[in-house]
């Protein structure tokens, strides 16, 4: 669904492009209602136009919606326009990790910060049964707050009614044959096609790039 600068998504105005990526186009928004300012991903084609994964998109997403931690970025609403669905999330200023990492060395006590934040995050999504599976510095923002873990869009519930398989649910939010999440931060089971979970994400967590770029004695 192409949308530009003064289009209308429910009661959001569409402000700017921020991105895209795999799991939708992502734009800077306006709610109309409270007069705040939020990013709108709108997902693609191919899942919105099938009941049946929208409907587990949805379900998948109020899990999400239920995580309220400090360190991970809120989902505020999910919607549909004209066959179009659409998730709405708190905007973060900032910059990524991966960006961070771009610059050069990253002190001790920073990359223990961040590792912690990102670590307290991923535990408190996972005793809510939500495992990400997509964790990588490009994930994770860098605010003036502290960290923010974002972009659930390959994200497990562990309480998920009947619906498509996890496998076929996966290959549709994907590219067909395409594997989940990003080959470097993968853990072994990831691309066996095996479950993942919590100690997935505690394999591909970016506090283990982020700690290895400090200065060396």
């Amino acid at each position: 669904m192409p949308l530009s600068p003064g289009d209308q998504l429910g009661p959001y105005e569409i402000l700017a492009p921020l991105g895209a990526g795999g799991m939708g186009v992502v734009f800077k928004a306006r709610d109309t209602r409270l007069d705040r300012t939020v990013a709108v991903k709108v997902l693609p084609e191919h899942i919105a136009k099938r009941d049946d994964l929208r409907a587990r998109f949805e379900r998948e997403a109020r899990a999400v919606a239920s995580l309220n931690h400090p360190n991970i970025c809120t989902l505020l609403d999910i919607g549909s326009q004209d066959g179009a669905g659409y998730i709405v999330m708190e905007l973060i200023e900032g910059e990524t990790l991966a960006a961070r990492i771009a610059k050069g060395a990253i002190p001790l006590d920073q990359a223990l910060k961040f590792s912690i934040q990102i670590a307290d995050a991923l535990d408190r999504a996972r005793w809510a049964g939500v495992t990400h599976r997509d964790v990588k510095p490009q994930n994770i923002m860098l605010t003036r707050d502290g960290v923010k873990v974002r972009d659930f869009g390959l994200a497990k519930s562990a309480a998920a009614k009947p619906g498509p398989t996890e496998d076929t649910l996966t290959q549709v939010l994907t590219t067909e044959g395409t594997v989940r999440g990003t080959p470097q931060y993968m853990a072994p089971e990831q691309f066996a096609g095996k479950e993942a979970d919590a100690r997935s994400e505690i394999w591909g967590r970016p506090g283990r790039a982020s700690c290895s770029t400090y200065p060396r004695p």
